[in-house]
C-alpha cells in the first residue's frame, strides 16, 4: 500500500481505470436497486401479502428509495474523490469540529475565549482517552459496566441447550446414560437433528451450535452449579468475560482506524510513522461519535453480555476487520504490514474465535484466503499460518470427532431454510399444484399438510420442526434417511416449475427486513434481556434489578419504534448504510478495497439465508464496523485532497 499521500501505483486511491469504474458503478446501481426493492415490498410482507399485490404505492416507494440511495452513493463518491467534504470534523484539524460558520459564531460571543478553552479542554481529554487501544478499552469497559452490574447477562434457548448437551455428556461419562434414540425425546430432537446422523453408540455432544463453544459455555455453567448450586454465577462470569473481550476488540480496531491503519502504542517505529507530516489522525469529533456509537446504541450494549454466539463472532470479526484494514493501508513496496508478531497473533486468534463461535465463519475465512491470495499474494505465508492453519486444525478436530462417533453432526437441513419455506408456501397456497412425483419424493422428508399449517412467512423454524414438544412434525427427522434426503433438491427444483410467484414470495418474506429500515426487528437484541429463560428459569438472576431490566428492555424497544429517529437503534439501518458506503466505494473503481468489505457482503448473504427475517443478532458484525467504514472513507478523502494539491493523479 502506498504512503499516506497516495501517490504510489499501489495506492488505495489508485486502480480506477475506466472499465473498473464502469463495472463498479453498475454494481453500485444494483446494490441501490436491491435496497429499494426490499423497501418497496416491505409493506406487502408485513401484512403477510403476496408480490401479486405490488401496486402504484409500492412502485412509488421503490423509485423514491432508489433515488435517495443513488444520491447518497453519488455524494459519498464525490467526497471520496476529494470534493468539498462535510466530514471535516472526522479528519485532521486543530479542533476537529466543523469550520467557518462555527468559528464565526464563536467570534461573535463575548465569552468566546471561555468557549475556546472548553473546546480545547475537551479536545485534549478525548484525544488523550483515545490515544492507543488501552485507554480506549478502559473507556469502553467503564461505559459498559452498568450493563454487567445491573443486567448481569442476557441469553436464550441456545445457552440452555448447550448446558443440557454437556450435562448428558457428563452423565454418559459416569455410566448413567440418558435415553437415546427410539421414542425418547432428547436435546437432539429439540433442534432437531435427523436420527440418520446419530451414531449407533450413544453420544450427546453435537456440532449444532459449534462444539467448542458448546463445551466452553456448558462446562462453565456446570462448574458453577457444582460450586454454587446454580448455573447463574457461571453465566454472569461468561457475560463479564465477553464484555471485556468485546471492549478489547473494539478498542484495538478503533485505534487502527483512528490512525489510518497505523495504530499507536505498538512500538517506536509505528509512533514515528504516525508523526509524519500529512499522516492521518481522526479528530475529536470522529472519536467522540465512534465512542458514543458503541456506548449508546442498544444492540452494541446488549451484545456485550449476550451469550448467543453471534455477539462473540461479531466482536471477533471487528478485531479481524481492523487487522485487514491495517494490512491494506500499509501494503506497498518495501513494507511488511503483517510482519509484526502481535499482528500475526491477532489475526490467528481472531480467526480461531470466529471459527469456534459460528459455523459460517469457516466459509467467510476460506473466501477471504482465496481473495487475499489474488490481491495480496506477497503475504501468502502469513495467510497460510494465520488463516489456513486455524481452518485446517479446527475442521480436522470436528470432522475427526464426528467420524469417530463422539459428536453428532449438525443437521444439513439448517442450511435449507429458504427451500423449506418455498415448499411450505406452495403447500399452503396451491396444494393441488404439487404433482405425484414431487409428493412421492417429499413424503419421507416432509409432512406437506403440517408444512402448510405451520408455514410462517418470516420464520423457517416451524417447518424445520425446531422446538420442544408438543409440536406439529413437518420435517420427519426421526424416520428420514440419508438416501431420502438426497431427493429434496430434485423435488424442490421440480416444484419450482409453475410456482415462480410463491417461491419469490417465500424468499423475499424471509429476508427483505434486513434491508428495509422501516421494518422492525423480528427478534431484537433486547429480547435476550428479559425472556422466560432469564426471568423465570434462572435461580437468582431473575430477581436482580428485575424492574430495571424490564425498563431498559422497554426503553430500547420504544426508541427503536420511533419513526426515523429510531432507525439508529436498529441493526438493519446500519446494514443499509454499510451497503451504500460499499456501493460508493465501488462506484469510484476502488477495487483494492474489495479485500476489506467482501466479508461484509458474505455476512449479508448469511442473513438472507438465515432461518428468520430481520433477526438482529445476525446483523451485528456488519453494524458494528460501519463507523470504521466511514473513518476509512474519510482517510481516502484526505488522500484524494492531497493528490489534488500535489498535482499527482491516481494510477
Amino acid at each position: 500500500m502506498a504512503a499516506d499521500t497516495g501517490t504510489s501505483g499501489n495506492s488505495l486511491s489508485g486502480h480506477r481505470n475506466p472499465p473498473g469504474t464502469i463495472l463498479g458503478r453498475g454494481l453500485a446501481g444494483l446494490i441501490c436497486l436491491w435496497i429499494a426493492w426490499c423497501t418497496s415490498v416491505g409493506p406487502i410482507y408485513r401484512r403477510s401479502g403476496s408480490m401479486a399485490e405490488f401496486g402504484w404505492s409500492n412502485t412509488l416507494i421503490l423509485l423514491v428509495t432508489l433515488t435517495v440511495c443513488l444520491g447518497m452513493v453519488a455524494l459519498v463518491g464525490r467526497l471520496l474523490s476529494g470534493g468539498e467534504s462535510v466530514w471535516t470534523g472526522l479528519e485532521n484539524g486543530r479542533d476537529g469540529f466543523p469550520g467557518r460558520k462555527v468559528r464565526a459564531f464563536k467570534d461573535s460571543l463575548d465569552g468566546r475565549e471561555r468557549f475556546r478553552s472548553m473546546v480545547g479542554a475537551y479536545r485534549a481529554f478525548i484525544m488523550g482517552q483515545t490515544r492507543g487501544w488501552k485507554p480506549i478499552m478502559r473507556l469502553l469497559v467503564i461505559g459498559w459496566a452498568w450493563a454487567l452490574v445491573t443486567l448481569l447477562a442476557a441469553y436464550g434457548a441456545d445457552l440452555y441447550a448447550q448446558i443440557v448437551e454437556c450435562t448428558n455428556w457428563l452423565l454418559q461419562m459416569r455410566g448413567d446414560v440418558p435415553q437415546y434414540g427410539g421414542n425418547a425425546f432428547t436435546q437432539m430432537d429439540v433442534y432437531p437433528i435427523g436420527h440418520y446422523l446419530w451414531p449407533a453408540d450413544p453420544t450427546f455432544l453435537t456440532d449444532q451450535h459449534n462444539l467448542v463453544l458448546t463445551f466452553f459455555y456448558g462446562m462453565t455453567a456446570l462448574a458453577s452449579q457444582r460450586l454454587t448450586g446454580s448455573y447463574d454465577a457461571g453465566i454472569v462470569l461468561l457475560g463479564g468475560l465477553q464484555l471485556v473481550f468485546g471492549a478489547f476488540c473494539c478498542a484495538v480496531t478503533a485505534d487502527r482506524f483512528f490512525t489510518g491503519g497505523r495504530p499507536c502504542a505498538t512500538g517506536a517505529e509505528t509512533r514515528t510513522v504516525t508523526a509524519e507530516p500529512g499522516a492521518y489522525r481522526a479528530g475529536p469529533l470522529a472519536r467522540t461519535l465512534v465512542i458514543i456509537f458503541f456506548l449508546v446504541c442498544p444492540f452494541n450494549v446488549f451484545s456485550t453480555i449476550s451469550l448467543t454466539k453471534s455477539p462473540l463472532f461479531a466482536f471477533a470479526f471487528v478485531w479481524w476487520f481492523g487487522i485487514w484494514y491495517q494490512a491494506i493501508r500499509q501494503d506497498g513496496p518495501g513494507k511488511r504490514p503483517l510482519a509484526s508478531t502481535r499482528t500475526l497473533v491477532g489475526l490467528a486468534v481472531s480467526t480461531l474465535i470466529m471459527l469456534i463461535s459460528t459455523k459460517y465463519g469457516v466459509y467467510i475465512v476460506a473466501a477471504q484466503i482465496v481473495l487475499a491470495l489474488i490481491l495480496h499474494r506477497r503475504h501468502w505465508r502469513a495467510y497460510l499460518v494465520c488463516l489456513l492453519l486455524p481452518i485446517l486444525a479446527f475442521t480436522a478436530l470436528i470432522t475427526g470427532l464426528e467420524g469417530a462417533g463422539r459428536v453428532i453432526k449438525g443437521d444439513p437441513v439448517e442450511s435449507k431454510s429458504i427451500q423449506l419455506q418455498q415448499i411450505a408456501r406452495v403447500a399452503k397456497v396451491d396444494p393441488s399444484g404439487i404433482d405425484g412425483r414431487t409428493r412421492q419424493d417429499l413424503a419421507p422428508i416432509l409432512d406437506l399438510g403440517s408444512a402448510a399449517t405451520n408455514y410462517t412467512p418470516w420464520e423457517a423454524d416451524r417447518v424445520k420442526s425446531s422446538g420442544n414438544q408438543p409440536k406439529l412434525i413437518v420435517y420427519k427427522w426421526r424416520t428420514v434417511t440419508a438416501e431420502q434426503m438426497k431427493r429434496l433438491n430434485r423435488a424442490w427444483l421440480h416444484l419450482a416449475k409453475g410456482h415462480t410467484l410463491p417461491y419469490l414470495d417465500a424468499f423475499m418474506a424471509e429476508c427483505y427486513g434486513y434491508f428495509d429500515v422501516n421494518d422492525p426487528a423480528y427478534v431484537a437484541m433486547s429480547y435476550y434481556l428479559n425472556n422466560s429463560y432469564v426471568q423465570e428459569s434462572s435461580t437468582w438472576i431473575q430477581y436482580w434489578c428485575r424492574d430495571w431490566r424490564n425498563g431498559i428492555t422497554g426503553l430500547a424497544r420504544t426508541w427503536a419504534s420511533i419513526p426515523v429517529l429510531g432507525w439508529v437503534a436498529q441493526g438493519n439501518f446500519w446494514v443499509v448504510l454499510a451497503l451504500i458506503l460499499i456501493a460508493a466505494w465501488l462506484s469510484t473503481g476502488r477495487w483494492r478495497h474489495l479485500l476489506g468489505f467482501f466479508p461484509l457482503l458474505l455476512i449479508m448473504g448469511v442473513m438472507v439465508t438465515s432461518p428468520a427475517n430481520n433477526f438482529e443478532r445476525h446483523m451485528l458484525p456488519v453494524a458494528m464496523v460501519v463507523p470504521f467504514l466511514i473513518l476509512a472513507m474519510s482517510r481516502e478523502r484526505q488522500s484524494a485532497s492531497t493528490q489534488e494539491r500535489s498535482g499527482s493523479l491516481p494510477c
